[in-house]
């Protein structure tokens, strides 16, 4: 988790650590933070202005929030002390918010209150001691916290998951643990690269490593957005993960029904049924609100008369057809749509296994529109997003935290551009770092990760910067993450080459990336 802070507030935590003597800089904020909670402050995110990100940044939320119990962050105890505060789950994102805004107002309290003293009679200390006696007086409050029932059958692999990613200038390898919580509090991955940088290369390495390193155990999903998998050239890579390669086009679709993600429960249908509409009208052009209500209808209807079962897309199509003819409507994107889903897109046999239970490298070749194919994806996506939603977070043990599955999305930047579609995606990396799921995001640019609304570089714990179009020092330095040196930082970006990539993982440094052509031969693949 990386908050940056604005300078305003720099200059006010500096004359705080300074008068009190502070060892660290992140005690003034923890107590700042405390001070406005005290008061029983409420943002609400929509109406206010968040403080601007143009000062100093913790980059480790252990020097921002401290450590207690073995070594592990304290971010995880201000977080619920925030969601009791607003009697609510907050997303990553929002915390961050909310916390720079109670930041901001607590060190403009502390800040009055000082300056309306006399700090040689000691009225600082005073200050503190108020706010402490204050605290303690709260402790015989008790809150009772409701549990939701999760699936706990979920297979984990518990062990130290590490993977090499390249190896530096002097020929050290470059080992990434990415399930050690004393490196990673977050298991998210981001690769920018233009084509012919080594980024699908670099993944498929990744993908092999972690394979084999689990003994295979650990599954994941390619999604080819350019659909240039060949089945043939493809077979030592699916060999070696115990991967199935599926080609929507030619293979009669993937064995999956989209209508899995739809929670059958009285209660909770109608807002699954909700999620499954807008997932579609996102990608559909032109669908309006008189269309996503008759699929409503129609879905609702067919689960009615299924009792229980999950229907097909072919049925669903079958439905929507008779409504049309019955209702004379004429055929529009919503047909269509639904048609062309309904066309040995997706196989939905009840008899077939999970779709996550074992590997997959889907192929979605440019035959298929890009409508359909950004649908099959978040299609899938919206499935995982509900099974691990009815799951439990994953239990660290012994800093090593517990990991389930892979996603890796190929050509993210197409989703990053489609407003509806980049809040699917800022979701999903939200609510599955929990639970154990790493998410790889493949795009051919920085920028990309950067939009108006919503920085993905933020949830993202390991960026590696490729061969990029664009070298600009300000779009490198927000996705790797603010350098210790700016001219090391500057130096490296030069380096920059086909094959050859950026991390900032403790220092900016390049380094010769893995290429899975390269690992075939070597290991005789």
């Amino acid at each position: 988790m990386r908050i940056t802070l604005s300078k305003e507030n720099d200059e006010i935590l500096y004359n705080l650590k300074k008068l009190y003597t502070f060892k660290n800089e992140g005690i003034a904020p923890r107590i700042a933070f405390a001070l406005s909670l005290q008061t029983g402050k409420h943002f609400n995110l929509e109406n206010e202005i968040i403080p601007k990100s143009d000062g100093k940044e913790f980059r480790d939320d252990k020097a921002l929030f401290g450590t207690i119990i073995n070594d592990t962050s304290n971010v995880v105890i201000f977080k619920s002390i925030l969601d009791q505060h607003y009697n609510r789950n907050t997303f990553e994102d929002e915390f961050i918010k909310l916390f720079k805004l109670h930041l901001n107002h607590g060190l403009k309290t502390w800040n009055d209150d000082l300056e309306n003293g006399d700090i040689s009679k000691g009225n600082h200390i005073d200050v503190l001691l108020k706010s402490l006696k204050k605290g303690l007086n709260l402790r015989s409050n008790i809150t009772h916290v409701a549990l939701n029932k999760k699936r706990s059958d979920v297979k984990e692999f518990q062990e130290l998951l590490s993977f090499e990613i390249g190896k530096s200038e002097n020929n050290e390898s470059v080992i990434i643990n990415i399930n050690d919580l004393r490196e990673f509090d977050n298991r998210n991955i981001a690769i920018a690269g233009m084509a012919g940088s080594g980024k699908t290369q670099l993944i498929k390495d990744i993908l092999y490593q972690i394979s084999k390193n689990s003994k295979n155990e650990l599954k994941f999903i390619f999604f080819d957005y350019k659909g240039e998998g060949n089945p043939e050239q493809l077979k030592p890579f699916l060999k070696a993960t115990n991967a199935k390669f599926v080609d929507i086009v030619n293979d009669g679709g993937v064995d999956f029904n989209p209508f899995l993600s739809i929670n059958l429960d009285e209660r909770q249908r109608p807002f699954s049924i909700r999620a499954f509409v807008d997932t579609i009208s996102t990608f559909v052009p032109r669908m309006g609100i008189a269309q996503e209500n008759i699929l409503i209808t129609l879905i609702n209807d067919l689960l009615d008369r299924k009792n229980g079962i999950y229907p097909t897309i072919t049925e669903l199509f079958e439905d929507l057809e008779n409504y049309y003819e019955e209702n004379g409507i004429r055929q529009d994107t919503l047909y269509s749509v639904v048609r062309d889903l309904s066309t040995n897109i997706f196989n939905c046999d009840p008899n077939n296994s999970d779709v996550l239970s074992q590997s997959l490298y889907l192929n979605l070749p440019p035959a298929l529109s890009d409508t359909l194919r950004q649908l099959v994806v978040f299609l899938l996506l919206r499935y995982f997003n509900s099974y691990f939603s009815s799951t439990n977070d994953c239990e660290p043990k012994d800093y090593i935290f517990p990991v389930r599955y892979v996603i890796v999305i190929d050509e993210a930047h197409i989703y990053l551009k489609n407003k509806n579609a980049r809040k699917a995606l800022e979701d999903l990396l939200r609510l599955l770092r929990s639970k154990g799921v790493i998410v790889v995001m493949l795009s051919q640019g920085v920028e990309d990760y950067k939009t108006k609304d919503f920085d993905f570089a933020s949830q993202v714990k390991l960026p590696i910067c490729l061969n990029v179009q664009n070298k600009d020092y300000k779009a490198i330095s927000n996705f790797v993450g603010t350098p210790n040196s700016k001219y090391k930082l500057e130096s490296e970006i030069k380096k920059l080459d086909s094959g050859k990539g950026l991390i900032n993982i403790g220092e900016p440094k390049i380094i010769e990336l893995k290429q899975w052509w390269k690992t075939k031969i070597d290991e005789n693949l």
